[in-house]
């Protein structure tokens, strides 16, 4: 039997989704291959022992990882102990394997599972997608009264009717979350890089796939912050505070404050930075971070860079450096009615560049 079939066996197996033929086959390969027995039993070992404190299926993948490579490091391979290379590689596709059923058994079929502070989640019922495209915003009012404002090409997930002790979606993109207090039942929202829980609170989260970095900010309220390979690591935000998410060595900073003691492995996981979120005036309706949702593109010393994904997401368009140096210009500036090329055209004004579109490209040089 190749690896592929065996992984998606051991998967099911673990994740209580093999069928009574699969299972019987499963059965022979243990069965007539003591090799595959050891490697079952190990990664088995690892799933059970697993307090699987995370819903997302990321989280659960990280937990898994961290158990191989530990191994990995306190128990070389030697004659008494004979974990070979080629062993610890199999288990890492395995557990990828595993974990990727395992989640979309969760999406699909619902499975309970637990979440931080034995907190159990059972949601059931039919899932929704959301989707923005480019230029478009939309408001999405859940059964438990939560109000999310949808960015543009930013995408949800959520479930027809919350059911169990936890409130979970997806989100890929940027929304506003207005949501609804209920103490018993936390509000969770899972990104690529980090998960939030909530209990009733206002904030921003803006994670499109593409960003080199994640962000949340906090109107009102408080939230809890777990990143995807650092699920012991808690961050709680207090209001007005915005968490930024890069990859890279990690490093804590609270503004104004010392920096936090790292942990011993500093050259995994993902950057940190816990900052203010940028006040426009004095009053909260003028928040840089949650301009977009009153129709607004504010820019704040913003690299050209940054600034064209941001155009490009608000105006439909795709724009090309052709010179990479121009990327390093630095712009600040409020969007409302302009056009694009109003908008170009008033960029041009404080650095020396060119532009020129073509069909829904626009080439800078």
């Amino acid at each position: 039997m190749g690896n592929d079939k065996f992984i998606e066996l051991v998967g099911k197996k673990l994740s209580n989704e093999i069928s009574s033929d699969e299972n019987n086959e499963f059965q022979r390969c243990l069965a007539n291959d003591a090799s595959l027995r050891e490697q079952y039993e190990a990664l088995s070992a690892y799933w059970k022992h697993s307090d699987a404190q995370y819903a997302d299926n990321a989280l659960a993948f990280q937990k898994i990882k961290s158990k191989i490579k530990a191994q990995e490091v306190i128990e070389p391979a030697t004659a008494i102990n004979p974990v070979k290379k080629g062993t610890m590689h199999y288990l890492w596709r395995a557990a990828a394997a595993v974990v990727l059923i395992a989640g979309c058994a969760y999406l699909f079929y619902s499975k309970t599972v637990t979440l931080g502070h034995g907190i159990a989640s059972a949601t059931s019922g039919a899932w929704q997608n959301k989707n923005t495209s480019a230029r478009d915003k939309s408001t999405i009012v859940l059964t438990d009264g939560t109000r999310i404002t949808l960015n543009s090409l930013s995408s949800l997930r959520y479930p027809t009717n919350f059911t169990g002790k936890t409130r979970e979606v997806y989100l890929s993109g940027e929304a506003f979350f207005d949501v609804h207090k209920d103490h018993e039942h936390p509000f969770i929202i899972h990104t690529e890089k980090m998960n939030i829980k909530v209990l009733g609170t206002a904030f921003n989260v803006k994670s499109y796939p593409d960003d080199p970095s994640s962000e949340t900010t906090l109107i009102r309220g408080a939230i809890e912050v777990t990143l995807d390979d650092r699920p012991s690591d808690r961050i709680i935000l207090k209001p007005s505070e915005k968490l930024i998410v890069k990859k890279g060595s990690f490093t804590t900073v609270r503004k104004n404050q010392a920096k936090l003691s790292p942990p011993t492995d500093s050259s995994a996981g993902t950057q940190y930075v816990l900052t203010s979120f940028t006040r426009l005036h004095q009053d909260d309706s003028a928040i840089l971070e949650t301009s977009w949702t009153q129709n607004k593109l504010i820019f704040r010393d913003e690299s050209f860079a940054d600034l064209a994904m941001r155009m490009e997401r608000w105006y439909g368009v795709e724009i090309k450096f052709k010179n990479d140096e121009m990327k390093k210009y630095r712009f600040s500036g409020t969007y409302e009615k302009e056009s694009i090329t109003q908008a170009l055209d008033a960029l041009r004004i404080t650095e020396d560049f060119h532009y020129k579109i073509k069909n829904a490209a626009i080439y800078i040089y």
